[in-house]
């Protein structure tokens, strides 16, 4: 074993770039079975360091060995190799040594339960709620370094910051500030009390707020959490306070409700809406028959005050029926207000929650079940408009119908305009987490005029909508582009929609 000995060594002194190369010759060296346990100890830490995933399941068997053997610190080296390897195969972990980052936070990955702390114990690893203080501490002082300037030329639109305020400061702000948020240059702070383990602002900020100690270090029901947001005088965000169960988690995997709503100084102004009983136009619940979807699917039909089926009107087909009646609220204002001119929105619902996988994903986006989606588009662009202009006499000219849709609607809208450019004058896309690609072929000749909207404040969908933007103006296709200082939140797209509007069709 005097090659094994030799080359655990090289791997011990190795760089970084150099090691994984000589842990593929151990590998291809290694005979387990012949390996002390001192050496069986050396490898399980060489293949976890620099070897790959595959090695995780070696390095685990070799460090168990080495703690039956009573060597120090194998034990702690198996509890890592068996939770690294949980999380990669999409399990929770045993133990709970494996962390991840979450928003700039050090945060423990979720825990299957099965480990109490005498198995902690007996494998060299701390109580559970000491391994939960470590963290809570590091990220602690990562949040002190960046409130004291440190860290925020960062890429990331926010991330968690700590000034130290007391219960006192707090509880003055609160009274200042009922809702529980305020502002601070970019500094945003959130504080509730509770009862209960923990709680969570969301949706835009999915952060766990910190329970706040008195000055002598006795604990509170007082929760905050401080978040530096670039350009936080033009945001606008919903929020709500959810509870949080012992592990960190929304009690039951339960969202909370989003009743509360942030607008910065220099945000833009909050446009009218009108009360589901004050509406000046009707929304209607009615159903079509589909032949395309074989099944009847329900439909959200907004008429604007004094509608006459005669008078043929611009025409709005949205995704998402299920969940309009925000948006016409904001429209029904705007068409009182004499903001935008009358316009009918035709709303098919998406698929029934109650089917197994996330059916409105296959029926709005191409490349996941052609058959599912080619379908839904027959349904949406040929039954859903006939059915409309003969019901309702919406316009069946091009110049004067839109397609409508946020999130993975908004996929289904860019795809739909792409496959359908002769029928649609308009494309409304918010927050779209398809980037253009293969999957849609976008001709810019004659192609609709695409409405684009993003936050920045919803990375991904930041990302996968601001590349659309770059991808048509290269193109020299026809589109409009506003960021906003939001998240994923529908704040920004009921407001945005009555814009897109204005600027289609007055």
């Amino acid at each position: 074993m005097t090659d094994i000995q030799e080359l655990l060594n090289q791997i011990e002194r190795a760089d970084l770039d150099a090691a994984p190369l000589l842990v593929h010759q151990l590998l291809q060296d290694l005979d387990i079975s012949e390996l002390d346990s001192h050496q069986a100890l050396r490898t399980a830490r060489a293949l976890s360091v620099h070897g790959g995933p595959q090695q995780l399941p070696i390095a685990g068997e070799l460090a168990i060995r080495a703690h039956r053997a009573d060597l120090p610190g194998a034990g702690v080296l198996f509890a890592e190799c068996a939770d690294k390897l949980a999380l990669m195969s999409g399990r929770p972990q045993r133990f709970g040594t494996a962390a991840m980052e979450h928003q700039g936070d050090i945060v423990m990955g979720p825990l299957d339960g099965l480990a109490d702390d005498a198995m902690r114990g007996d494998f060299g690893l701390p109580p559970l709620d000491t391994m939960r203080d470590n963290i809570h501490h590091r990220n602690l002082e990562l949040a002190r370094q960046r409130s004291d300037g440190k860290y925020l030329d960062s890429n990331q639109p926010f991330f968690r910051v700590w000034t130290d305020p007391t219960e006192e400061e707090l509880t003055i702000q609160l009274d200042k500030n009922p809702g529980g948020v305020w502002s601070n240059d970019n500094i945003l702070t959130f504080a509730s009390r509770s009862q209960g383990a923990g709680l969570m602002p969301g949706p835009v900020f999915e952060i766990p707020m910190w329970r706040v100690s008195k000055e002598d270090g006795s604990a509170t029901d007082l929760f905050c959490a401080q978040i530096y947001v670039d350009r936080l005088d033009e945001a606008v965000f919903g929020f709500g306070f959810w509870e949080l169960d012992d592990n960190g988690l929304p009690i039951g995997g339960v969202r909370g409700s989003v009743d509360e709503r942030f607008r910065g100084v220099d945000a833009p102004i909050e446009s009218p809406s009108h009360e589901d009983d004050n509406l000046r136009g009707v929304l209607l619940t009615t159903e079509l028959n589909s032949l395309a979807l074989r099944e009847n699917r329900k439909i959200k039909v907004y008429l604007p005050p004094a509608h006459d089926s005669s008078v043929s009107l611009p025409v709005i087909y949205s995704t998402d029926g299920n969940m309009i009646a925000p948006y016409i609220r904001r429209l029904d204002a705007a068409i009182h207000n004499g903001v935008i001119d009358p316009v009918v929105v035709v709303a098919p619902h998406s698929a029934p929650m109650d089917r197994s996988g996330n059916e409105r994903a296959l029926e709005y986006l191409p490349g996941f079940d052609d058959q599912r989606f080619d379908r839904h588009q027959k349904f949406f662009v040929d039954e859903l408009s006939l059915w409309a202009e003969k019901t309702f006499g919406t316009s069946n000219l091009r110049k004067d119908k839109a397609i409508f849709g946020c999130s993975d609607g908004a996929g289904h809208a860019l795809a739909t305009s792409a496959l359908h450019k002769e029928r649609f004058g308009h494309c409304i896309a918010f927050s779209s987490g398809m980037p253009p690609g293969q999957q849609i072929q976008w001709v810019e000749t004659d192609a609709p005029f695409v409405h684009l909207c993003a936050g920045t404040l919803e990375t991904g969908f930041h990302q996968a909508t601001e590349a659309w933007a770059a991808w048509l103006h290269f193109n020299k296709s026809d589109h409009h582009w506003t960021e906003r200082v939001c998240g994923h939140d529908l704040i920004q797209w009921i407001e945005e929609l009555p814009l897109a509007i204005k600027r289609a069709w007055n």
